[in-house]
Order: C-alpha cells, then structure tokens, then sequence
C-alpha cells in the first residue's frame, strides 16, 4: 500500500474551521485509517485547535496537510500559515477561555512540533494508528520521511506545498 496525501487551502475565516476538520475526519475514513473511537477524538480534537490557532494568529490563506502511511501506522497533519511568529503554549488559569489549546495537542498527538517556513510557518502533530499493525523498533518519524509535506524554499507560486497531494 503506497502513502497517502491530501490538501485543504482555505482562507483564514473561523466558519472554516469546522468545514476543514469534517474533511479531514472524512479523508481519514476514506483511506480506512484504523482509528478507534479515542484517536478520532484525538484527531478531530488536534485538527480542530491547529486549524483555529491558525485562521486566529497568522494571515494569508491557509494549508492543511494530511499524509498516512499504512504500513507505518502514521498518520500526519501539518497546518501551514503566513504568521511568521512560533506557537506559543501558555498556562492558562482555569477562569480563561482560551490557552489551552497547545498543551491539548501535545497531550493528544503522539508527536507534535513545528517548523519556520520562508512564507510562515508549518504546525504538525503525528499520530500513531498501530491498533492493526504489529511491529518492532522505532522508526524515523513521518514529516521527517516524507519531503513532500513541507513546503517548497523559494517557491514563486501560492500554490500549497504538496506536490504528491489528493484534492480533497
């Protein structure tokens, strides 16, 4: 079984933000991505605060990324915006409506991290879909294998970074 990709640019506008993660859920299910009931969650919950961190602090149109490698057992979801600044996790207190989003992501996500880009930024969060797979050792973690994920230097074009991209 060969990997998969799919694409999303949006503009940043939070009516989006739904919309984005119902196609991602719906990718996932279309490739038959073995997720249980608490990785969909997982992924819905990540996506959902990756995408609305995005349209809420960067500017400029918006690309989600989604890659899954079957015999891997991983699944990648790479958020790139315009904002040049690094997410910042803070500690929220608990009468605030917001900061948490970060920390979730990373309690959430196997692995999570994210990159400067000549045009932005790249959020990502790796998710181990293993629950059919049985396998020994460690492997070199997806976004680091597949260069198809991050977006082209010097790129002229608005066109988004993934060259091997389904259209979703």
């Amino acid at each position: 079984m060969t990997t998969r990709h799919a694409r999303i640019t949006f503009s940043p506008d939070c009516s989006a933000v739904a919309t984005v993660r119902n196609r991602i859920l719906a990718r996932a299910d279309g490739w038959g991505v073995p997720l249980d009931a608490d990785n969909r969650e997982s992924l819905r919950l990540v996506a959902s605060e990756l995408i609305t961190n995005a349209v809420v602090h960067s500017s400029g149109h918006i690309t989600v990324g989604l890659s899954y490698e079957p015999e891997e057992g991983r699944l990648l979801l790479v958020v790139h915006d315009g904002g040049a600044s690094p997410p910042k996790r803070r500690d929220a207190t608990a009468d605030e409506d917001s900061g948490r989003g970060l920390a979730l992501v990373d309690a959430l996500a196997a692995r999570t991290g994210w990159e400067p880009t000549e045009r932005g930024k790249s959020v990502w969060a790796e998710f181990e879909v293993t629950a059919l797979v049985c396998r020994t050792g460690a492997s070199t973690p997806l976004r680091l294998r597949m260069p198809a994920l991050t977006p082209r230097r010097g790129a002229k074009s608005a066109r988004p970074p993934f060259a091997m991209a389904v259209a979703l």
